[in-house]
């Protein structure tokens, strides 16, 4: 019997045999981030024949692509010992231009975001009245790379101490693809940490973007053990207290359409590269703290939703500490004095205040975040052995990656009608009462309404344009097929 994918989370026992094989044939990441501190994003070109590549795939990479299944495997290990070495991570995805390079018809996939790929950037007239429109950059001022038909992408992950074994990695594959495929662009990835002030232990610490923010904090979740996880860690109180992370996994995976074993999912993933200028964007929160009366601390968070430790701007107007996320916009503050409307969390994720919709529906365009940085941090950011680079204009930002299972529905939803839309929530057509996102909002000509002053209703708010310093490079939508299907190319 097929697994039940409609199941909250609180009702997924993952570990019961009704998910074996879906994990067994599920690539890892997708569920649930694989953890590795270093990676490669390997971006291809097939050039051989397309029997030639789908053995190559079949032979070479299918049989160590890491599953769910093994990934829940070793992480039992790791929490066992901590030693525990679950060695490289390799995994593959495919754009639609490459299944029709294999001979594959991308019309069997529902999504036709993923058919069109992210170079595809019409809009339909009903997006021009809404304000929904795509605001990224023109394919051709994107890298170079990513200006180039892109049929897969190889990712490669490993332990920062191991990074040697990551670097012979990519040399075997360099060696691989020769004949049937061209590397046309190689995305490297290091997990930013600093250590955690709020405890004695060394060696605890926490995630964080080159901006200096807490990182991560707030994901779908979709299974009885990582909500317990969840609430064991007080980041919630508890359910039905505050704000629920629970999901459930047809929000994730969809059907195999290739694939012919039982319980084969797999997941859209899209990928986008985000340069982050440091200098410009602590220049302007700067500036936006003059401009409306605030402290730089404070005029950040009303950026970002939160201040770089974590506390929620929501909750408080300084930092305290506190990286909790149960809090709901609906009912604690509609009309965005503390929280304003455009702050990037409450933008991609308006907790309740999305008008004409529940909150269930809301909530059912969240989206698994998997990204990781790239580049070198600003000196004294994180943990003392990282690398860093002085130059705040230095080339570093965010390697963003998701999974979802309908690009239109998730994704692109929360980048057009959320993020880059100036009216939205507040009057979807005509007026402009909030701004685009301006941490990664793409309108470079629309200001943000924000609060005269901190949770005062009756201050009023005033008008300051931030322009994003978050840049997109390139990118793709891409679909992470299931190992069966993989096997059996």
């Amino acid at each position: 019997m097929p697994v039940d994918l409609t199941k909250r989370a609180d009702q997924v026992d993952i570990t019961s045999d009704a998910y074996k094989a879906l994990l067994a044939g599920l690539q890892a990441n997708i569920l649930k981030s694989h953890g590795r501190n270093a990676s490669r994003q390997v971006f291809l070109r097939f050039t051989g024949s397309a029997g030639d590549v789908r053995k190559w795939i079949r032979e070479k990479v299918a049989p160590r692509v890491l599953t769910a299944a093994v990934q829940m495997e070793h992480a039992e290990k790791r929490r066992a010992d901590k030693d525990f070495d679950g060695g490289i991570v390799i995994l593959l995805s495919l754009s639609a231009a490459g299944y029709s390079y294999l001979g594959f018809d991308p019309k069997k996939f529902k999504s036709d975001a993923f058919r069109k790929g992210m170079k595809d950037q019409d809009d339909s007239v009903i997006d021009g009245v809404l304000g929904t429109k795509n605001r990224d950059p023109e394919p051709a001022a994107w890298e170079p790379g990513f200006q180039k038909t892109i049929h897969a992408m190889v990712t490669l992950a490993d332990d920062q101490a191991s990074a040697t074994r990551l670097l012979n990695e990519l040399s075997l594959l360099r060696t691989e693809v020769a004949g049937v495929a061209e590397i046309v662009a190689v995305d490297e990835g290091r997990t930013l940490r600093r250590p955690r002030p709020s405890t004695p232990d060394p060696d605890d610490f926490e995630p964080i973007e080159h901006f200096g923010y807490f990182d991560g904090i707030s994901q779908p979740l979709f299974t009885q053990q990582d909500l317990k996880d969840y609430y064991d860690k007080k980041v919630g109180t508890g359910p039905g207290i505050g704000w629920d992370p629970a999901a459930s996994l047809d929000m994730l995976l969809v059907a195999d359409p290739f694939a012919t074993a039982a319980d084969a999912y797999g997941s859209y993933l899209v990928y986008r590269k985000l340069y982050q200028d440091y200098g410009l964007f602590h220049g302007r929160v700067a500036t936006c703290a003059g401009a409306i009366g605030a402290s730089a601390d404070l005029a950040g968070a009303m950026v970002v939703g939160r201040f770089p430790d974590g506390t929620p701007v929501m909750d408080s107007d300084k930092p305290i500490k506190d990286y909790t996320n149960d809090f709901v916009f609906e009912t604690g503050d509609e009309k965005g004095y503390r929280c304003p409307r455009h702050a990037h969390i409450r933008k991609v994720n308006p907790r309740g205040t999305t008008p004409l919709t529940s909150l269930e529906n809301e909530k059912r365009r969240r989206i698994a975040r998997r990204g990781i940085p790239y580049g070198k941090p600003m000196p004294g950011l994180c943990e003392a052995s990282t690398p860093t680079d002085p130059n705040p204009s230095a080339d570093r930002g965010l390697l963003f990656m998701c999974y979802q299972a309908n690009i239109e529905k998730q994704f692109e939803f929360i980048q057009r009608t959320w993020v880059d839309n100036p009216n939205f929530p507040t009057q979807l057509i005509g007026g402009k009462d909030t701004g685009d996102d301006p941490l990664i909002g793409q309108d470079k000509n629309e200001n943000q309404r924000w609060p005269k002053k901190w949770g005062d209703e009756a201050s009023g708010k005033t008008e300051f344009n931030f322009e994003a310093a978050v840049t997109l490079k390139g990118g793709e939508y891409f679909f992470s097929p299931s190992k069966p299907f993989l096997l059996a190319l």
